[in-house]
This record gives structure tokens, C-alpha cells and sequence, in this order.
């Protein structure tokens, strides 16, 4: 008979995992290079999906040509998204999920290659299941974001869990990536707007 292997502790990515925000960072992205006459290509904001905030930006500025620094850029597009923000709601599924393990006393815990200053604005729209969350974990609060192991093996270190009993869940590949690497075990969930594409339609 196959080995059964227990699940200590579960870790939820938050965009595009648990909450619908995905598409708000698409359309803010589509609405700030618009002002430079510019539209985004899909391939390569598909390479984007789930990269830290810094990499990103950097990315975004040079493959556009844009006149800004990083911290120009963030500066004109943080009150975009927490606009675009207001708007996210919880992925179907979500609710029942986090009610279910927070009732069975499973630790539940949050790691997002977000800034944590984003974290926190974008979890309120989980209303009270933030509350099921111990433990919340930004990109900037570890040395290395996904898909390096970092902020899952700081999010197993303060659950008190082997990072080898904890479940991942994540809907992008360097999440999946960093996962693996941190030694837990991990699922990839799948929208049929997970790619930027379709996010353009």
C-alpha cells in the first residue's frame, strides 16, 4: 500500500491564488503605459506573473523604454492599484477552503512575493479569514523571493512546522519552483484568466 504522507501546515500564495488581482495588475499595467503610448506584450508579461516587485519593475521600465527610475514608477502606480485594489473580491472556492482548515485547526499561513505594504491592503479584502492566517509573509521580509525558498521556509520556521509537511499553494510557476526547492510539497491552481493573454481579452 502507498506511503501516506501527513500535511502539517498549509501556505497559500495570495494574487492569483486567493484573491482575484491578477487582472487589476494587468489592467493597471495596460492603463499606466497607455500614458506613454505604449501597450503591453502579452509574452512577456507572461514571464512576469509571480516575479518580486523590483524584478518586475525593472523589467517593465526596460522593456518598454520607459524615462522612469523604480521608484518613480512605483511611485505613480501604487494609487492605480490600490484603486484597482477596492475592487478584488475572494477566487470561488476560497472561502469554504479557509473556513474548512481554520476550523480543523489546520496553520494556515501567507507568503507573496508582494511588499508587504501591498499585503496588507489587498488581505482586507478577505474580510475576516485574514484571521485565519498566523502567519503573513511579504517578498521584502526575506532575503530572496520565489523562486528562491526563502519566505517559505521562514513561513515554515514560524508555524513551527518541517517545511517537508507543508502543503503549497500556488498559482504561478516560480511559486511552484520555490516550493519544491524549500523541500514542500506543492499544487498549482489553474483560472482560465491565469494567463495574461486571456487577462487582455
Amino acid at each position: 500500500m502507498a506511503a501516506t504522507h501527513r500535511v502539517s501546515a498549509v501556505i497559500f500564495d495570495l494574487d492569483g491564488t486567493l484573491l482575484d488581482t491578477e487582472r487589476a495588475t494587468r489592467d493597471v499595467l495596460k492603463e499606466f503605459l497607455g500614458t506613454y503610448g505604449k501597450v503591453p506584450d502579452a509574452a512577456k508579461e507572461e514571464k512576469r506573473l509571480g516575479q518580486m516587485h523590483r524584478e518586475s519593475t525593472t523589467g517593465i521600465i526596460a522593456d518598454y523604454g520607459l524615462p522612469i527610475t523604480v521608484e518613480e514608477y512605483s511611485e505613480a502606480i501604487y494609487p492605480l492599484y490600490i484603486k484597482r485594489w477596492q475592487r478584488a473580491r475572494p477566487l470561488p472556492g476560497v472561502n469554504r477552503l479557509l473556513k474548512h482548515l481554520h476550523k480543523n485547526g489546520v496553520p494556515l499561513a501567507l507568503a507573496s512575493n508582494s511588499i508587504r505594504r501591498n499585503i496588507d491592503h489587498k488581505i482586507l479584502k478577505l474580510g475576516e479569514l485574514k484571521d485565519c492566517f498566523s502567519v503573513v509573509l511579504g517578498g521584502d521580509q526575506v532575503p530572496h523571493g520565489k523562486p528562491c525558498p526563502d519566505i517559505f521556509l521562514e513561513a515554515a520556521k514560524r508555524l513551527g512546522v518541517n517545511p517537508s509537511s507543508c502543503l503549497v499553494i500556488e498559482d504561478s510557476l516560480v511559486g511552484v519552483q520555490a516550493a519544491k526547492a524549500s523541500g514542500a510539497k506543492a499544487s498549482k491552481v489553474l483560472w482560465p484568466w491565469n494567463h495574461y493573454s486571456q487577462m487582455l481579452r
